[in-house]
């Protein structure tokens, strides 16, 4: 009964706290989303299954969000920041998964974004990872469009890890992030807005022969 109480009380106080953030706000209180069967009412692009490049609207359901104690996280083991690796020689990426059931992994030329985000058993997102790394210029930041290296790690993760061997053949600092995403790979959905990222990301350098 006290847990119901204390669960009441806290509810109560979100709602005000909402309250008065969108009464401080007249452009948050003006803002109101459209229902799923709304928001893609009239756009020339929707979703099918496929990776449209010029863009589309989805209004495919979030689907099972973890609780918070389930939430997915990452870390790069290899390469470490600031790691060197000669051009052309194999290296093996290594990443370490917390409460990520890897192994789930559509075809994304037929099922990309078209199934919502499932729990295990256990409460743990179903889904898989990937790594993806850019060259970089400086300060500059990189263009997404362009990597130099890109790669679904679509199995089981072994121990929590999981593997890939990369190579790259131009000499220069790099960047390797991870990224974590459901059956249909969409990113992982979390269910609170403040915690720890879900991804990782590492630079390191390639060195001539």
């Amino acid at each position: 009964m006290q847990l119901i109480k204390t669960l009441i009380i806290a509810a109560t106080a979100l709602v005000s706290l909402s309250s008065s953030v969108l009464a401080a706000d007249p452009k948050l209180n003006a803002f109101k989303t459209p229902g799923a069967s709304a928001i893609c009412k009239g756009a020339k692009l929707k979703s099918n299954g496929t990776q449209i490049r010029a863009g589309f609207c989805s209004s495919q359901i979030q689907g099972q969000i973890p609780a918070v104690d389930r939430m997915v996280s990452t870390l790069i083991l290899v390469p470490r920041n600031g790691q060197k690796f000669v051009a052309g020689k194999n290296f093996t990426a290594e990443v370490a998964v917390r409460n990520f059931k890897t192994g789930f992994f559509s075809d994304a030329v037929n099922d990309y974004y078209d199934q919502a985000q499932t729990l295990d058993k256990n409460g743990v997102v179903q889904g898989h990872s990937h790594i993806t790394i850019q060259k970089l210029s400086g300060s500059s930041v990189p263009d997404p469009t362009v990597f130099a290296f890109f790669k679904g790690l679509n199995l089981q993760a072994k121990g929590g890890k999981l593997t890939q061997v990369v190579s790259l053949p131009l000499p220069g600092s790099y960047r390797m992030c991870t990224m974590s995403s459901s059956f249909t790979h969409q990113p992982v959905i979390m269910p609170v807005a403040q915690r720890g990222a879900q991804d990782d990301c590492v630079r390191f350098t390639i060195v001539r022969k």
